[in-house]
């Protein structure tokens, strides 16, 4: 479900950014090479994030959202030795193992202008992605900090290793529950969503996500649990909870459907 990447060759890491990831050439097993974005494993991105990360991406890919196609990739001593950069290296050399990526995206993708109306062509996909990162908890994708590029004609989400933060919330209720979901007015405007002021009030039509979450099936969802690494699995109290909240969700897709419409109204 995820492909399995070794890295073998170090480009450059991103300097801005709470997690840092670098970007590396990366050899599957056929022998053919890929360019990914790895996300570290350290302080920023412990293996709870990790965790995240590939769900939230499984689950994406599966709801045909648009997020850049997820690998693992193994960083091994060899290779984080020849990192030129140094506090790179030190970081490749804690994370040996696997750790999380995504692959680069083609030319013309930027980050999307957040003083911009939504091109008609993209409100679909951006109300989707809006009821996405609303039901897995996800709060990193704002106006200060989008995580979503654009090309124009396409949008590309990422950063999920926040998300599935339910029990950090207090007073947290589901989505499918009255008052699960609700949008504050009085939150600072660079906080809210990055979609959500230009979709207020706005008609939005979410039949295709509700058919893509009820196609789900509960035997394809405990097989996100079988793509991961297993050393990775020690985490089996973060990955049950996760699980088990998306079943539920997808349970009660209706409902948290009708409650997003009713809170963006």
């Amino acid at each position: 479900m995820i492909t399995r990447v070794i890295a073998s060759r170090y480009h450059d890491t991103v300097r801005s950014g709470r997690t840092k990831p670098c970007f590396l050439g990366c050899t599957k097993a056929d022998g053919s090479e890929v360019e990914v974005y790895v996300k570290l494993c350290g302080p920023e991105m412990t293996v709870r994030s990790q965790i995240s990360e590939a769900i939230a991406a499984l689950l994406a890919d599966d709801l045909d959202l648009p997020v850049p196609e997820p690998f693992l990739v193994r960083i091994e001593t060899d290779f984080a030795a020849t990192i030129p950069d140094l506090s790179t290296r030190l970081r490749a050399e804690k994370s040996l193992g696997w750790n999380f990526g995504s692959k680069k995206l083609p030319p013309g993708f930027s980050t999307l202008p957040t003083d911009k109306p939504i091109p008609h062509a993209l409100v679909q996909t951006a109300s989707d992605v809006l009821a996405f990162d609303t039901f897995i908890c996800n709060p990193d994708r704002r106006v200060a900090n989008p995580n979503c590029l654009t090309n124009g004609r396409e949008l590309a989400i990422y950063d999920h290793e926040l998300a599935f933060c339910m029990d950090s919330i207090i007073g947290w209720i589901p989505p499918w529950e009255p008052g699960g979901i609700t949008f504050s007015k009085s939150r600072p405007a660079r906080d809210h969503h990055v979609f959500e002021d230009q979709l207020s009030g706005v008609s939005l039509d979410y039949e295709r996500l509700i058919g893509a979450f009820e196609a789900l099936t509960s035997a394809r969802i405990l097989e996100y649990r079988a793509a991961l690494p297993e050393e990775w699995k020690g985490n089996s109290k973060t990955i049950d909870t996760m699980l088990d909240y998306i079943l539920k969700l997808r349970h009660n897709i209706a409902s948290s459907i009708e409650n997003l419409k009713g809170a963006l109204k």
